[in-house]
């Protein structure tokens, strides 16, 4: 027992020691997280202080662009040039408002003698004549004795000295800051192709998809006509070639009743539809649901097809209704008198009724043309010998 008290105690003062520990690192961990979300919310501080200057710096900019583009919009006022006045003792310059002058003129005097006055005179008229915006200025002294014009040069020959004043117009180069407007910069037209998709009637679209539910079954692939076909039906569901085709394809693959729910629902959309009713009703007559057939092709028992009103006369002798045998034996014997399986037929049903003179002769007949089978045709005759015959 001493053993198990020492290790128990053991246990404890280990137990003690753990909690111990974990109670002095609680604190570090507690202290260590507290730096850190320090250390996080300083980091995400800067990083915010260096996006604001950075768009700062960015709005700075724009706005210097925006000024700059301003300005360079705006026009540059032209330089105007004031009008020259140049006067002497009794005689005013003539002058031009400042806005007929391009560059302002500077004047210069130049003294010569007189003997070159002439050479001047000669030069001045063989010299090109003056544009109309170049005036000459004359700057006289009081003692003026004769004054010879030259284009673009004014000569002044005094009395008392042999000297004379010219007073000559010199261009300087003068720089215009003109504000050139900006060309029109042309929209350039890129040209562009346009595809407008023309969307196809229902209608449309059935006989697009029809024509390839066609090809599919020429390439014998089944599959892909018979896809088409389902999506025609749900385009328009009033077509009847395609529920027909569909209808056909489901009873190759056995899938009877399928059809047949698949004609019903296109003879409750198109009740007179004839070759729709046939189909269920043969599907129905092979199995050996005779009554369904004949509930089918009873509403088109007028038609004057022959098939139809073949299908009618065997459907309604093997459930005995007699009446519309014989209705579709005679339509039948109307359209084809030769053939003596029709006559046989009607000779049976009368027979049936109790109608013995009409049978009798409806017997003769289908032994007369003579296209019956040898078992029809033993049938017929037996029945003759048995009718007094």
């Amino acid at each position: 027992m001493s053993v198990i008290n020492q290790m128990l105690k053991d246990l404890d003062k280990r137990q003690s020691d753990q909690q111990g520990s974990a109670n002095v690192a609680m604190p570090l961990t507690e202290k260590r997280s507290s730096t850190k979300i320090m250390l996080i919310i300083v980091a995400v501080i800067v990083i915010f202080n260096i996006i604001g200057w950075f768009g700062w710096e960015l709005y700075s900019e724009n706005q210097q662009l925006k000024l700059q583009a301003q300005q360079e919009k705006s026009p540059v006022n032209l330089m105007t040039y004031p009008s020259i006045e140049s006067s002497s003792n009794n005689t005013d310059v003539n002058t031009k408002p400042a806005s007929e002058y391009k560059p302002t003129q500077e004047t210069k005097v130049v003294v010569i003698d007189r003997e070159d006055v002439n050479t001047l005179k000669a030069t001045a008229n063989s010299a090109p004549s003056v544009t109309q915006t170049e005036q000459d200025i004359v700057a006289e002294p009081s003692e003026v004795e004769s004054i010879a014009r030259v284009d673009k040069l004014t000569v002044s020959v005094g009395e008392k000295n042999d000297t004379v004043v010219i007073v000559a117009p010199i261009k300087p180069v003068v720089e215009v800051a003109v504000a050139e407007k900006p060309e029109p910069i042309a929209s350039e037209v890129k040209p562009s192709l346009t595809i407008s998709r023309s969307q196809l009637s229902p209608k449309a679209l059935a006989a697009n998809k029809i024509t390839q539910a066609e090809k599919a079954m020429e390439r014998n692939d089944l599959a892909s006509a018979e896809s088409l076909f389902e999506e025609i039906l749900m385009l328009t569901p009033a077509h009847e070639t395609a529920r027909k085709q569909l209808a056909a394809l489901w009873y190759g693959k056995k899938y009877y009743q399928d059809a047949i729910n698949l004609l019903s629902q296109g003879i409750a959309i198109a009740p007179k539809a004839e070759e729709m009713r046939l189909m269920s009703a043969r599907i129905y007559y092979e199995q050996e649901r005779t009554r369904q057939a004949y509930n089918i092709l009873k509403p088109i028992k007028l038609s004057n097809s022959v098939e139809i009103q073949t299908l009618l006369a065997n459907v309604s002798a093997e459930l005995n209704e007699h009446e519309s045998a014989i209705f579709s034996y005679r339509k039948l014997i109307t359209q084809e008198p030769e053939v003596g399986r029709w006559w046989l037929g009607l000779a049976v049903s009368l027979d049936s009724l109790g109608e013995f003179v009409p049978a009798i002769d409806a017997y003769k007949q289908s032994i007369t043309q003579n296209n019956l089978s040898t078992s029809a045709m033993q049938f017929a005759q037996q029945r003759l010998i048995e009718l007094g015959e």
